[in-house]
């Protein structure tokens, strides 16, 4: 017989022993669970508990926004094996203004990498634009604005005759590269999100959307110009598909600066989604990803 579990009940105690999830006196078996979804804001679940429940099916958690009056919604993906359920929980109930903070950062490091790696390809280039307010919908337009003068300039540098960066069904061989190499960093941004305990399908920029994992496209955002750079170093192996997959492995081995030292790209990544993490309750700063100067040279 197949259950599917529906918590209402304030203030729960949810464990597990012997194969079974266990509250006060109540008890299920673990593998007859089809799904579980908790509407209970301050049920206390145990590592163990979520650890099990997460490879065995469906889990969806919820709460209701006052403000915006609708219930807002995160689950827990079956291939997780570890959860944090602490900065799940702190991710999904992240204040509008924190959330902001960190969106702008995310964007606006993007923003700065990217014109850094163009000064690095015409030192004459002028300063990064100026930003007078530190607002979202400012740095969120100023992100899109700069797209339309980042683009000519990148392909300019590429000795190309290229003018548009094409994001889906690219017929043009850099545009293809690029996408490839952006799906490289994806994937390892995802299973760092997975291995740090978060659902990376619960982001703070991009919308929640079926299939898609939007915490992993917020936080790609400042390490973009990494696969920008492995693009221009590789012009010569862009028709090469296994050449240019090689690149991009190498790509994530790389060394770069990053909070005063050198790391492996890798290992970049894994440092900052845990500074995600941590910055999540406001108590430490969040840690982008900052393109140093020696590093954006071709």
């Amino acid at each position: 017989m197949i259950n599917h579990l529906i918590l209402l009940t304030e203030a729960q105690d949810l464990h597990v022993a012997d194969g079974k999830l266990l509250s006060a006196h109540r008890k299920i078996a673990i593998e007859s669970l089809g799904s579980v979804q908790c509407l209970s804001a301050a049920s206390r679940w145990s590592q163990s508990a979520l650890e099990l429940l997460a490879t065995q099916c469906p889990v969806v958690m919820a709460r209701w926004d006052k403000q915006q009056k609708k219930w807002q919604t995160f689950s827990l993906t079956p291939k997780a094996r570890y959860v944090n359920p602490t900065a799940l929980w702190k991710l999904c109930r992240l204040p509008p203004q924190r959330a902001t903070q960190m969106a702008s950062a995310l964007l606006w490091t993007k923003v700065c990498n990217q014109h850094q790696m163009l000064h690095a390809f015409d030192p004459r280039m002028a300063d990064k634009p100026q930003l007078k307010e530190n607002s979202f919908n400012r740095i969120l337009r100023l992100e899109s604005s700069y797209a339309r003068f980042f683009w000519p300039r990148y392909f300019a540098a590429l000795a190309t005759d290229l003018f548009e960066r094409e994001h889906r069904k690219p017929t043009h061989p850099i545009n293809a590269a690029l996408n490839y190499g952006y799906g490289f960093l994806y994937h390892a941004i995802e299973w760092q999100c997975l291995a740090s305990g978060l659902d990376p399908t619960v982001g703070i920029i991009h919308k929640l959307r079926r299939s898609r994992p939007s915490l992993a496209c917020d936080l790609i955002e400042p390490l973009r110009c990494t696969v920008e750079l492995t693009v221009v170093r590789n012009l010569e192996d862009l028709m090469e598909p296994k050449r240019l997959a090689g690149h991009f492995a190498e790509m994530l081995e790389t060394p770069l600066s990053y909070r005063e030292g050198k790391f492996k790209l890798r290992s970049i990544i894994r440092l900052m989604v845990e500074s995600f993490v941590r910055a999540l309750d406001g108590k430490e700063p969040f840690q982008p990803f900052v393109l140093h100067a020696r590093d954006a040279c071709v």
